[in-house]
């Protein structure tokens, strides 16, 4: 069976990470198993915790990054889940271990922020393209595939200086995307896929279309890079969002052997 690893603590943020490790479980059919790395916290939470979840920990020392980078490797994780932070008030847009993971390991990241509360992922916003491909939506599509059906919310945003017109009527433009683009989706995705089109800045547009649409989980393809002014929309999802961003490498994505 496909190994989950979710990465614990006794931070705040260490429940939220393992009840949204059992769902990811749940969803990709994967066996979740936990790594805690003693560093200057007591462990004793992480412990209880796993215990209680009748999960298998792994035990680690040394710097965490590195830590879990290795365990990885060594278990063959189809997926992390880390915390973004230890406190809603914490490091913005997330911890340095957290940054450091995204952005080096090469499987899809899930970053639980340690307000979010525990809930069934019923509904996934995935940010989609504007050429219509979506790294994201293929993953979700192959992998996300047990339990009950998802309701997936595949969302473009048009920003306004990207934005052809057909005549003085850009709204027109939205809608042929949509409409093509849920051509494409309903014939690759077994679930139902909903298509959502909004004009705006893209960060601020799919954080509020998070909470407007009221999902449980965001999807986003990315080349795992923060610096230099890159990944924008990821740095405010990380800052932002309530809950769960799935973070999917592109670099893995694009050639699938699994």
């Amino acid at each position: 069976m496909s190994v989950l690893l979710a990465a614990v603590d006794s931070s705040a943020a260490a429940q939220p990470v393992l009840a949204v490790a059992r769902e990811l479980a749940r969803l990709t059919g994967a066996e979740v198993e936990a790594v805690s790395v003693d560093h200057l916290e007591a462990p004793a939470t992480a412990d209880a915790m796993t215990r209680a979840a009748h999960v298998r920990v792994h035990r680690r020392s040394g710097g965490v990054a590195r830590a879990i980078q290795s365990l990885a490797r060594e278990r063959d994780a189809v997926a992390v889940v880390v915390g973004a932070r230890g406190l809603p008030s914490g490091a913005s847009p997330a911890g340095h271990v957290t940054l450091e993971l995204v952005q080096s390991l090469d499987v899809p990241v899930a970053v639980v922020p340690p307000q979010a509360t525990p809930r069934t992922i019923q509904r996934v916003l995935v940010a989609v393209e504007g050429d219509g491909e979506s790294h994201a939506l293929r993953h979700l599509v192959r992998h996300l595939v047990h339990g009950p059906s998802l309701e997936i919310v595949a969302l473009h945003v048009f920003e306004p200086d990207a934005l052809p017109l057909f005549g003085d009527q850009p709204v027109l433009e939205t809608e042929a995307w949509a409409e093509e683009f849920g051509r494409r989706a309903l014939r690759e995705s077994a679930h139902d896929v909903r298509v959502e089109a909004r004009v705006g800045l893209a960060p601020r547009a799919l954080c509020q279309a998070a909470r407007d649409l009221e999902v449980d989980l965001v999807m986003v393809a990315w080349h795992r890079n923060l610096g230099g002014g890159h990944g924008r929309i990821v740095r405010q999802l990380l800052a932002e969002s309530d809950v769960p961003v799935l973070l999917v490498p592109i670099v893995r994505v694009a050639d699938e052997t699994r």
